[in-house]
């Protein structure tokens, strides 16, 4: 593959790339995004670092160093992040039980979602209620269905249209 098409972008950067496409598209995909962030049953600081282990577990370095959705950022730990990011938080005890139960989640969902068992859903059901599973499952789609459609989209891309 040439270095024309090394191009690597961010969920964050996506968007810019979906308005290039179609200003339709666009719109309503970053209004999905904005839901999973908003909705009630699993705060967004919790999501953040599902998102930043899935984006770990992909290699998706850029998505790693993307901020934060907007609904993330005010109430987000950076101790938290970092060991997400370098894979401590199996070891820490920075992590709340119920970001525990929601990592520990996602890291089954990202590696292969029919191995996820009733022990791990019952866990973030505990701290989030049946609601928050569903809505966890749910934003676990759409946060890795995003980095992979900007990965795969990164990899077409032109290097001078990388949208960093």
């Amino acid at each position: 593959m040439s270095d024309a098409f090394t191009a690597q972008l961010d969920s964050s950067s996506l968007t810019a790339v979906l308005h290039h496409a179609g200003g339709e598209l666009a719109r309503r995909h970053e209004a999905l995004w904005q839901a999973v962030w908003r909705q009630k049953h699993v705060p967004a600081p919790v999501l953040e670092l599902c998102r930043l282990r899935l984006a770990q577990l992909h290699g998706a370095v850029h998505e790693l160093e993307a901020p934060p959705p907007r609904d993330a950022r005010e109430r987000l730990d950076a101790a938290k992040s970092r060991s997400v990011i370098t894979g401590s938080w199996v070891r820490e005890s920075c992590l709340s039980p119920a970001e525990r139960s929601a990592l520990e989640f996602a890291e089954v969902y990202g590696q292969d979602p029919q191995a996820i068992t009733d022990e791990l859903a019952a866990a973030v059901k505990e701290h989030f209620g049946d609601a928050g599973l569903v809505a966890l499952i749910e934003a676990l789609g759409v946060i890795d269905g995003r980095i992979r459609l900007a990965m795969m989209l990164g990899a077409l891309l032109p290097r001078e249209e990388n949208h960093e």
